[in-house]
């Protein structure tokens, strides 16, 4: 299993990648799953979300 910590302006959230499994949990125990290919799809749109948020 992998874990990474997006520490950033006093937020704290967590990406776990494990069995072909994403998760991304925030500070106040939400979560989104996401499957190998979601993942792919938001890698992929990148540039475009980047362009849009900054």
């Amino acid at each position: 299993m992998i874990k990474l910590s997006l520490c950033h302006k006093g937020c704290c959230p967590t990406v776990s990648v494990a069995k072909g499994q994403i998760v991304i949990s925030d500070d106040f125990g939400g979560q989104v799953k996401l499957t190998k290919e979601e993942l792919k799809i938001l890698v992929d749109k990148y540039p475009e979300i980047t362009k849009i948020i900054g």
